[in-house]
């Protein structure tokens, strides 16, 4: 018997059929998803609209001369309009400007302004579409300033201040004047005792007193205009030794209302100490240069103000030969020790203030060499009259000649006052400038080589210059000559120069009075070691209080996650910044490496805005470093732009839903 083996189907035509089919049902879904996948990546990828990353003239600040393009980049390629890029002034109104083009690939888009741009601030308008197809509007603000040299309106450490010298000239004149004219009249006193029918002498101790204490409260006016606040006279240093000065004529002036005129020495004797304790040479050896310029003070006071005595003696007695000769006598022994006191003081302060090198590159070395000069030439008159004094028949011409060395000695005594508001070359320091009132506008920048750091509070801009350290980081660097001149631009169109006066090594204070809205200020800086240049910046005005949004905007940039930073960095201005870099990274880490990584700052403001993207500056003047945040929508910074000594860094930063 055959058997036959049947091959039984393992299914089911019908459900091999549904089998098939659910197959390729599952085929085709997947096709779906992996387009939907795609096209989701797509779309993510297109939707992300273009970010401008930096612009040239840069956001928020200031530019010296007139910018002949204004220059967008972008981070991807960008379609533009006939109208892409608008220009505004301060006003609103529009400024001519040519056609948009672009370049790089369509990243970088370039308008000409069709004029130079007068000083003032301005506003960027620009649209651009991007891959995605969105038209995407934003802008921007700079401003154009002044330009400045170094040289012009230029102030450094060893600048002259005219008011306070002139004042100076008259405390030290009606000092010597009394301080002299007391120790002379023992001259008269035993002439007139010898021979009582003498006609008295005319004194100028009370006038000259009343001189002297005019000037001190001058000065302290200047001071208490300058530092805005009266306590400054009993509670910082040079008011206390004005004050101290005034007590010593005060006392001076009532001891010789009682006639008690050798007992008013004592008093003034204060104000030689008080002198020589506020000295430059002070500040240089400390107490051997307070005493130092203690005795060149007084020895000079002791020769003027012995020969304007002698003087109205001689005037008075011009027909008494014997008594004229007494007091003439008197007075020469008594000024060739105070010369030689004089010129052996003035020797000593000037090498230990003044080095050599520096004699005819310097305010204090050249005015020195003048006062030199006139020194000598008083000198020559006094021999001169000596020699006179020995001929009975010349005796008579004696007045005219000491009445000239008296007028050459008062010159002496202006240039004295001079040097003593003239910073030397080296060792004096400065006095610090005043508190600055309310809230302080920490700004930064670099001219050339020099770092730039900027305070503008109420009233007044502080400016801090500082050049590259050379050599060996950890070795002591030699003392710079800075130079510094400025000027700002009202938002109202008002413009004026700034009188920077020295307020230490590469500091500079001035008055300024800030309007409502976007001052521009330009600056000139140069250094003796260093290149200098010309630089502007925005200062908006008034400021309000940002700690709070600082803490906030750091939690939330912390928060963001992988972001996207794109930095430039330069430690030249004058030669550019190079192409931005993009770094990868999470927000996080990049917030931990910030200044404001804790979420404060010691300087912390925020500042208007013509877009109304609030910004905050930032200020370490610990670590001279200053910085300027913009924050987006979401209260996330965006950009920021780093200042410290020898650096500027700018940053964009793209988050992940950056549009």
């Amino acid at each position: 018997m055959t058997i036959r083996h049947v091959r039984w189907p393992s299914r089911s035509p019908r459900r091999q059929s549904r089998t098939t089919g659910v197959r390729r049902a599952m085929g085709v879904l997947a096709v779906l998803v992996a387009l939907v996948v795609l096209g989701v990546g797509a779309a993510g990828t297109a939707a992300a609209h273009p970010t401008l990353l930096f612009t040239d003239p840069a956001a928020d600040t200031a530019v010296p001369i007139a910018p002949q393009a204004i220059t967008l980049m972008f981070n991807e390629p960008v379609t533009i309009g006939a109208d892409a890029v608008v220009l505004l002034d301060k006003d609103g109104a529009t400024v001519p400007i040519g056609v948009a083009t672009t370049a790089r690939g369509a990243q970088v888009v370039t308008a000409r302004p069709s004029a130079p741009l007068p000083p003032g601030s301005y506003t960027v308008r620009w649209r651009a579409t991007g891959t995605d197809g969105d038209l995407v509007e934003e802008e921007f603000r700079f401003g154009v300033g002044y330009a400045l040299t170094a040289a012009a309106s230029g102030t450094n450490a060893a600048s002259i201040a005219w008011l306070s010298a002139g004042l100076r000239w008259l405390l030290f004149g009606g000092f010597a004047i009394a301080f002299g004219g007391l120790i002379a009249q023992r001259f008269t006193s035993s002439a007139r005792a010898e021979n009582p029918r003498l006609p008295a002498t005319r004194s100028w101790t009370i006038g000259a007193l009343l001189v002297a204490l005019a000037a001190v409260a001058g000065l302290g006016a200047e001071m208490v205009a300058e530092a805005g606040r009266v306590n400054v006279l009993w509670r910082g240093g040079s008011g206390v030794i004005l004050s101290v000065e005034a007590a010593g004529l005060l006392a001076a002036l009532a001891v010789v209302g009682v006639r008690r005129r050798a007992w008013a020495l004592l008093p003034l004797l204060v104000v030689v100490g008080a002198e020589g304790w506020r000295s430059h040479a002070h500040t240089v050896a400390g107490v051997w240069g307070a005493l130092l310029t203690g005795v060149h003070l007084g020895a000079a006071a002791i020769w003027v103000g012995a020969l304007v005595a002698t003087t109205l003696t001689a005037l008075a007695w011009r027909r008494e030969p014997a008594a004229l000769r007494w007091v003439l006598s008197g007075y020469m022994r008594l000024a060739v020790w105070t010369f030689a006191v004089v010129i052996a003081t003035g020797v000593v302060s000037a090498l230990v203030l003044l080095p050599l090198s520096e004699v005819f590159s310097t305010d204090y070395g050249r005015v020195l060499v003048v006062k030199l000069v006139l020194v000598a030439v008083a000198t020559t008159l006094a021999l001169t009259a000596r020699r006179i004094q020995r001929n009975e028949a010349r005796i008579s011409k004696v007045p005219s000649v000491i009445r000239a060395e008296g007028i050459t000695l008062v010159a002496v005594l202006a240039l004295s006052a001079t040097l003593v508001s003239t910073t030397p070359a080296r060792g004096a320091v400065q006095p610090a400038p005043p508190e600055p009132k309310g809230p302080v506008l920490p700004l930064g920048t670099l001219a050339g080589q020099i770092g730039v750091a900027v305070a503008a509070s109420d009233g007044q801009l502080v400016v801090r210059l500082s050049a590259p350290h050379r050599g060996d980081f950890y070795a002591a660097q030699p003392d710079r000559h800075y130079t510094l001149s400025g000027r700002y631009g009202r938002p109202d169109g008002a413009d004026a120069a700034l009188p920077f006066r020295g307020c230490g090594q590469g500091c500079f204070v001035a008055t300024a009075a800030w309007g409502a809205g976007d001052n521009v200020l330009s600056l000139a800086a140069g250094a003796d070691d260093a290149r200098g240049a010309p630089v502007s910046l925005l200062v908006p005005w008034p400021t309000r209080p940002g700690a709070e949004d600082l803490a906030r905007a750091v939690a939330a940039t912390g928060a963001a996650g992988q972001i996207t930073v794109y930095e430039s960095v330069t430690s030249d201005s004058a030669s550019g910044a190079g192409a931005p870099t993009p770094l990868e990274l999470s927000a996080e880490f990049f917030v931990s490496q910030q200044p404001y990584a804790a979420g404060s700052a010691p300087q912390a403001v925020r500042v208007s805005s013509g877009s109304g993207a609030t910004r905050l500056a930032l200020g370490y003047p610990a670590a001279s470093i200053s910085m300027l945040l913009t924050l987006d929508k979401a209260g996330r910074i965006t950009d920021e732009t780093l200042t410290d000594p020898s650096h500027l860094v700018t940053r964009r930063i793209v988050y992940p839903d950056h549009d």
